[in-house]
């Protein structure tokens, strides 16, 4: 029995077998005629599509701003034609929206053969790109109006009225309480109207309906806005120069130069270029001298004889340098630091004890009236005595003033004309000029002094003086120091 069993389940698993081969190729062909259908099917559907925009627009396809995706030839251009019978621009503009009707203008717009030529120049084959997103095409249509017409409305619109229209302007910079400061820019509502004309003809030719005049740049606009680097660079520029102070010591006071008049010297051009008005700055030092400068200027003196009088001319004194002190100040403005400093000077006195008086207690005062010679020195009287002075009578006058001792020479030989022809020559011991060739010096050849000699027996207009009194004038005296004679 058990011989007979084995044979018989042999045979079962060998049909078993053949069966599933047999389902796996069924299967395998069905799949195949399945996928052949479906091949068919979307040869037959792109065909279709090849066949069917053969003679129509593709899916989303948008000329101009009108749609025509399905439309044949004929139907997109009365879609046209029904667009454009009613065609308007919108303007938008920055605080209203304004419309132009193309009837307005006597639009006439013909729509000859654009729209089946952008058709025919469009692949049917390629029908189902458009299936992914609108395709636009802009055409330029045969397109008339009344240029005239056109300015008439443009120049009426409420943009160009001239309560309604801001003009724009650039930042500038401007002097503020306490430095510069940066006027922002004003973008104003200009509208070019040259070029928005120039864009309404171009947009009634291609259907366009709306114009943004900020986003097509029909504004104009400044020049320079107050970010620009000309303009940031210009303001550091300006307050480093307006931002130092000078102050100047005249010993019995100070004077202050800060932001409140350089200020005022600052020039700043058009295109941001920063200078320092030069002629500005030296009328403020010609001010400065005016008010300080004493070399010239009538004094007021106390004589050794207690009268009040006042003394004016002579070199003695202070003197402001114009041109030095000029590039000086100049050359710090630019620098911007704060400098504290005493002008600079092309003569100086002895001592500046307030505006008026320069001359201090140290000097040689001369007396042509009567005829004497002091020299104090710190207060105190070192000599007296009387003297001989220019000869009035001959042209020879001694000059008034007050004056700066040019220098001091030991034996000296002294040289001129004479009056009535001729030259003289004296050797002197003590020589010390004041006044070009009028000076103090010793007179060994005079045997007496002061009293009415020198009317008609005076000097050349030196001071001449005992030998004596010129010797002890000469011990305390130096260069630049005070001669007063009146």
């Amino acid at each position: 029995m058990s011989d007979n069993t084995q044979p018989t389940n042999a045979a079962s698993g060998s049909n078993t077998t053949r069966n599933r081969r047999s389902n796996k190729k069924a299967a395998s062909n069905t799949g195949k005629i399945i996928a052949a259908v479906i091949l068919i099917l979307l040869i037959a559907v792109y065909g279709g599509g090849v066949y069917y925009y053969s003679s129509h627009f593709p899916h989303n396809t948008v000329i101009n701003h009108v749609k025509v995706g399905e439309m044949d030839t004929a139907a997109a251009e009365k879609a046209f034609t029904d667009d454009l019978a009613s065609h308007k621009i919108s303007l938008k503009e920055k605080e209203r929206t304004e419309v132009i009707d193309a009837n307005d203008v006597g639009t006439v717009i013909n729509v000859g053969s654009q729209i089946t030529n952008l058709h025919d120049s469009m692949n049917p084959w390629l029908w189902f790109t458009n299936l992914f997103g609108e395709k636009k095409y802009t055409v330029k249509l045969d397109v008339t109006y009344d240029e005239a017409k056109l300015k008439e409305v443009v120049n009426n619109l409420e943009c160009f009225k001239k309560e309604n229209v801001i003009a724009p302007k650039s930042a500038y910079i401007k002097a503020g309480d306490s430095q510069f400061e940066i006027v922002p820019e004003v973008l104003g509502n200009t509208v070019k109207k040259k070029a928005l004309l120039q864009l309404i003809g171009t947009d009634l030719s291609t259907g366009i309906t709306k114009i943004d005049l900020e986003k097509e740049n029909l504004y104009k606009l400044p020049k320079y806005y107050a970010k620009d680097q000309a303009v940031t660079d210009a303001l550091a520029k300006a307050n480093k120069y307006a931002s130092g102070t000078i102050t100047y010591d005249f010993d019995y006071t100070k004077e202050t130069l800060d932001y409140n008049t350089s200020k005022n010297w600052v020039k700043i051009s058009k295109d941001f270029k920063v200078t320092l008005d030069e002629s500005k700055v030296g009328d403020y030092i010609e001010k400065l001298g005016s008010k300080y400068n004493t070399m010239g200027s009538s004094r007021p003196f106390t004589t050794a004889y207690g009268s009040k009088i006042n003394v004016y001319g002579g070199d003695y004194g202070w003197k402001i340098y114009f041109d030095k002190e000029k590039a000086q100040l100049i050359k710090e403005l630019k620098s911007g630091k704060d400098v504290e400093r005493e002008p600079v000077y092309s003569y100086k006195a002895r001592c500046r004890k307030s505006a008026k008086n320069d001359i201090g207690n140290s000097y040689v005062e001369v007396s042509i009236s009567n005829q004497e010679v002091w020299l104090f020195v710190n207060g105190e009287c070192k000599v007296n005595s009387s003297v001989v002075t220019g000869d009035p009578t001959k042209g020879h006058q001694t000059y008034t003033g007050v004056y700066a001792l040019t220098y001091k020479q030991r034996n000296a030989t002294l040289t001129g004309p004479n009056a009535g022809g001729g030259s003289y020559s004296s050797k002197v011991s003590f020589w010390m000029p004041f006044n070009g060739g009028q000076g103090l010096h010793d007179a060994t050849w005079r045997s007496s002094f002061g009293g009415s000699i020198y009317r008609g027996n005076g000097s050349h207009g030196c001071v001449n003086c005992p030998y004596s009194t010129a010797a002890v004038l000469y011990k305390y005296v130096e260069e630049g120091f005070p001669v007063i004679v009146y």
